[in-house]
């Protein structure tokens, strides 16, 4: 028998998800760490696994933003002994995206020399194709590709910061312009799918909806997803009406504690009669939808709301 508990975690703007595998033996996959506030939260989820007798077999960082490697910082540099077996990064501190090259990025650095000195197993760079396989499931990479973190070494800058949602009248009356993600760092956001039986869920990282559609074009192209982690903490940048429609699954998944734009919910609500938005924050709740959005949109079910916090998700 093969079951899966997740837990979506509360780390704040950023991401951190915590996958436990069940079945002859128990695996553990973290994606993401979280901000730095989310640092006493990211200690306390590797001592319950800890405290269970248990590792973290994976631990996989998505892209190199503040908001999902700073959250381990801390937990690398108070602790000499770890349970975290393996890290999978795109990163920097030595020759990464091609050969012999050096590249350095303030962001990421203290964590890349940690893992050095705590003599953690770093492997570098995850590109399409990748694989981490366990007993009865598998973590399948689909992206990105190495023409795409070559041009992140090349240009190396600190990521837009995200933007909230400042837009307040109806989901029906927004206006729909959208504006790709330009950011190099979150191209190169891994893109992982996690099989297990015959269900797959599909984490996207920071990554934007092109290289999405791309990667699952690609290898996964009429599959149906148990629940896609949307990209970008829910970006209306990262989310398109085509990926929307290419996305093939009732659940999605949003990771942030500040207010998702409205223009992602429009495009929901065009693309799909149902959908089911799954949050581990309520940012939704005070006053965000108008009486026409809950006539329109709730009401009928077209999207749902659904609060997880960071509860287990058995699946």
């Amino acid at each position: 028998m093969f079951m899966i508990e997740m837990k979506v975690l509360q780390a704040r703007q950023g991401d951190c998800i915590w996958i436990r595998c069940i079945s002859d033996r128990i695996v553990n996959i973290v994606i993401d760490a979280g901000p730095s506030t989310f640092k006493k939260d990211f200690i306390n989820l590797v001592e319950e696994i800890e405290n269970c007798s248990e590792k973290i077999d994976l631990l996989i960082f998505s892209h190199i933003d503040d908001d999902h490697i700073k959250g381990c910082i801390q937990y690398f540099k108070k602790n000499d002994k770890t349970i975290i077996n393996k890290v999978w990064i795109n990163g920097s501190g030595s020759s990464v995206y091609s050969d012999g090259q050096e590249h350095s990025v303030n962001n990421i650095s203290d964590l890349v020399s940690l893992l050095k000195q705590k003599n953690i197993s770093m492997e570098t760079p995850i590109l399409e194709g990748k694989e981490y396989s366990f007993n009865g499931g598998r973590i399948k990479v689909i992206g990105p590709k190495r023409g795409t973190m070559l041009k992140v070494a090349e240009k190396i800058e600190k990521q837009m910061e995200h933007s909230g949602g400042k837009y307040i009248g109806d989901i029906s009356h927004v206006e729909d312009i959208y504006e790709a993600d330009s950011s190099d760092t979150n191209k190169a956001s891994i893109i992982a799918v996690l099989e297990f039986e015959d269900k797959k869920i599909l984490f996207t990282g920071d990554s934007t909806a092109e290289n999405i559609i791309e990667a699952v074009n690609k290898y996964y192209p009429q599959e149906k997803f148990v629940m896609v982690k949307l990209p970008h903490h829910g970006s209306s940048h990262n989310i398109s009406r085509e990926l929307i429609k290419k996305l093939n699954t009732d659940q999605f998944i949003i990771s942030t504690n500040k207010i998702v734009e409205k223009v992602v919910l429009y495009r929901f609500g065009e693309e799909r009669k149902n959908t089911e938005l799954l949050c581990n924050y309520d940012w939704w709740k005070k006053e965000y939808f108008t009486e026409n959005d809950i006539k329109e949109y709730i009401n009928t079910k077209r999207i749902v709301m659904k609060y997880i916090g960071d509860e287990k998700i058995n699946l």
